[in-house]
């Protein structure tokens, strides 16, 4: 079988999901950011049009909560940094023009948490993150042939969270649960 090996980088804009049923405190999303998505990525063929895809990327989230209650309200921002797995099969129609084939992306990803920032010295509601995280990954994009081996991509992407990132939190009438997702522009090349 054959195989690709290429080069990923992606802005996004990450934002995320918060959810509590807390009587005190009043919780929402803060807002988006701008962060990025690189590493190397690999394609392996099944058949002509069907690859399954994988990689090894450097994956950068936001995570922004509100929290209102009668006192006032707080707002709390992080910065999130993941090793991303991702392992997703690639639909690749025939040719649409010369050289040129679209093509349709679905599958998870599988993250380890490598480092999580707070913006600010001391926040009060969340204390620590998950050490594992995972995401449904959907994407569409143009592959484009500029040579015998080398192929130059581009296309959209969407990272849905599965699984609450919040680890450690302050005590609470009930937990806060937050997940991750994100908005890219997939920019590559393979070889």
């Amino acid at each position: 079988s054959q195989f690709k090996l290429g080069f990923k980088f992606s802005p996004t804009i990450s934002t995320n999901r918060i959810d509590s049923k807390s009587d005190t405190v009043s919780f929402s999303t803060d807002g988006a950011g701008l962060r990025f998505v690189a590493g190397p990525i690999a394609d392996f063929q099944l058949t002509e049009n069907y690859f399954v895809s994988t990689g090894l990327l450097l994956v950068s989230k936001r995570a922004g909560l509100k929290a209102r209650q009668p006192s006032g309200t707080e707002v709390e921002e992080y910065s999130l940094q993941y090793i991303q797995i991702p392992v997703t099969l690639k639909l690749f129609t025939n040719e649409v023009a010369l050289d040129k084939r679209i093509y349709f992306q679905m599958g998870a990803t599988m993250e380890v948490n490598v480092k999580d920032d707070p913006k600010k010295d001391r926040y009060y509601y969340v204390e620590d993150f998950k050490l594992f995280d995972s995401s449904l990954l959907i994407g569409v994009g143009l592959e484009y042939k500029v040579g015998v081996n080398t192929i130059v991509f581009g296309g959209f992407s969407y990272s849905r969270g599965l699984l609450n990132t919040v680890g450690d939190q302050v005590r609470l009438d009930d937990d806060i649960t937050l997940k991750n997702d994100y908005l890219a522009l997939d920019l590559g090349i393979k070889f």
